[in-house]
Order: structure tokens, then C-alpha cells, then sequence
């Protein structure tokens, strides 16, 4: 594991921990835009990277491309702030996907 890697990895378990909005169980699928607005900033992190991560999963790609992440991340808040009755996931997946 490189030096960066560990960072990343270290910095996301941080957020992870400090994030009690997501230390319980949810079905992250029905978490809206509107939900979002309400969490702590360590919360929407660890949110938008689980979701990220599962959409990779989804798709087979296990590539970690933080430049596309930031910018999929500004078009799902984008997208949420029109939208505050839509799901995260699906602000995620159209601003990554169009």
C-alpha cells in the first residue's frame, strides 16, 4: 500500500468514525437530497464515497479516479439542490452518467 493510499484510506475511516448520522444501519437508496442537507459534512463524505464505491462495484470498475469523484460530487449537489425530494444515489449516477 503506497503512502497516498494509506492517507486516503486513513482519511475515509476518520470520516467513517465520525460520522454518527451513518454509524446505524440505512438503505442508502432511500436517502434524498433533502436528507442530505441535513447531515454534518464528515456525514456527506462518507455517504458520497460508500455510494461512489458501490456504483463502481455495480459497474466493475475498480478504478479510484478522485478527479472524476469531485466532479460527480458537484453535479450530484448540483442536481440535489434542484431536486431535494430526489435520492442521492440517483444525483449521483445521472451527474456521473448524464
Amino acid at each position: 500500500m503506497t503512502h497516498l493510499s494509506r492517507m486516503a484510506s486513513a482519511t475515509l475511516l476518520a470520516a467513517m468514525l465520525a460520522s454518527p448520522a451513518l454509524a446505524q444501519s440505512a438503505d442508502i437508496s432511500t436517502i434524498t437530497c433533502a436528507d442530505l442537507a441535513t447531515m454534518d459534512q464528515d456525514g456527506i463524505t462518507t455517504l458520497l464515497f460508500w455510494i461512489d464505491g458501490y456504483m463502481g462495484g455495480q459497474a466493475q470498475d475498480p478504478t479510484f479516479d478522485l478527479d472524476r469523484l469531485s466532479a460527480n460530487i458537484d453535479g450530484a449537489i448540483a442536481l440535489c439542490q434542484q431536486n431535494p425530494g430526489s435520492s442521492v444515489m440517483d444525483a449521483l449516477y445521472t451527474a456521473e452518467n448524464g
